[in-house]
């Protein structure tokens, strides 16, 4: 039985438990790697990455939000700030993207950056949200930095933005269906990447009810309300859209009304995040069993074929790729996997490893729900 969503006691911040060295394949949700492989198998996808991410300016960027918003930092909304060193803390985010609260009305934080990573939080959900759902946004959006998602956000923030407008710049010869698949492929991936930054905000407040409890607000919850919303109708609520399957036409409206959101909805979300807390891998994670990151390699994994050279060779399926995002646009591999060790024994194992070479325990798989 759920009580209601918003009866447990305050967390207290200094108890929670940080996890030193944590890989984002510990939390990774299967979806979001299906979809980035499925985005491998657009037409032309690399030129269509390339031609956007060079589209996109940085400086632009950074010049707006120091114009129109605050940009924290330890003396600078310090409260708020600290909320984020804390996150960062848990998951192990040695360098903190620059951060900025906007007054602009819209109840909602984003990411963007290619190079630079930039997070604006708005005061509007700043606001409605109390001290701990406020700490569970934080972590689901440095659980896109944890993830390297921040080139393919950028493209999706470009592509909900301005639309059409974008593939007007594309080289000659896309074609709408090209651009029409391009749209449709990177919204899903930016959709089923939040599923696993949800998985992150729960690890950073190590409370599924505060995660669940937030969602809600984005669903349409208030402060007023929410001690008498309980799970239980959240999640019938849940099933009762997963059921509606039972003609074409239903499932056809289903679809076209997702497919240009870049986040799944937030009752279907709750379901998902209760479904991981409830699995095992949650916890076995807060008890320190989980894939870790090496130390750096000296050199990167990948190399240009030739110095200066936009291209490379994929070390997963030899073909030649543009160097431009983090994951192989034929084949979906990691380009430049993080180092993992054995959760078990913490034997270092290579690149790709499905198993510990010293003990044979499974390592590097995603969290199955």
């Amino acid at each position: 039985m759920y009580p209601g969503i918003a009866e447990d006691k305050p967390i207290d911040f200094n108890k929670l438990i940080e996890l030193p060295k944590l890989s984002p394949q510990a939390f990774q949700h299967p979806w979001d790697m299906q979809a980035i492989e499925a985005l491998a198998k657009i037409p032309m996808f690399p030129n269509i990455v390339q031609k956007i991410s060079s589209i996109f300016s940085e400086k632009i960027v950074r010049l707006a939000f120091t114009a129109n918003a605050v940009r924290l930092g330890p003396n600078q909304g310090r409260s708020l700030y600290k909320k984020f060193e804390k996150a960062a803390a848990i998951l192990d985010i040695p360098k903190m993207p620059e951060i900025y609260l906007s007054s602009e009305l819209a109840f909602n934080a984003i990411g963007v950056g290619i190079n630079q990573y930039y997070l604006v939080l708005f005061a509007p959900l700043v606001d409605a949200l109390n001290e701990e759902e406020l700490l569970a946004v934080i972590g689901h959006e440095l659980g896109h930095l944890k993830c390297n998602h921040e080139q393919y956000m950028t493209i999706a923030y470009m592509i909900k933005t301005f639309g059409d407008v974008i593939f007007s710049f594309l080289p000659f010869g896309v074609g709408a269906a090209a651009s029409l698949g391009l749209q449709l492929g990177v919204l899903h991936w930016y959709r089923m990447a939040a599923l696993s930054c949800d998985r992150a905000a729960l690890l950073v407040v190590q409370n599924p009810k505060v995660v669940a409890s937030t969602l809600s607000k984005l669903a349409g919850g208030s402060r007023k309300i929410l001690p008498e919303i309980n799970l239980e109708g959240i999640l019938e609520q849940a099933k009762d859209y997963s059921d509606v399957y039972d003609s074409k036409i239903e499932r056809f409206f289903k679809a076209t009304t997702m497919r240009m959101e870049t986040h799944p909805f937030p009752i279907i979300r709750v379901k998902e995040i209760m479904a991981w807390a409830n699995s095992g891998a949650y916890q076995k994670i807060l008890e320190g069993d989980y894939p870790k990151l090496m130390p750096a390699a000296p050199q990167p994994l990948l190399q240009p074929m030739l110095p200066q050279s936009p291209t490379a060779v994929c070390p997963h399926c030899q073909n030649v790729i543009f160097l431009m995002g983090a994951f192989c646009p034929n084949c979906g591999g990691n380009l430049n996997p993080a180092p993992v060790v054995c959760a078990k024994c913490n034997e270092p194992t290579p690149p790709g490893a499905k198993f510990c070479f010293k003990c044979g325990s499974p390592v590097g798989a995603p969290a199955q729900n």
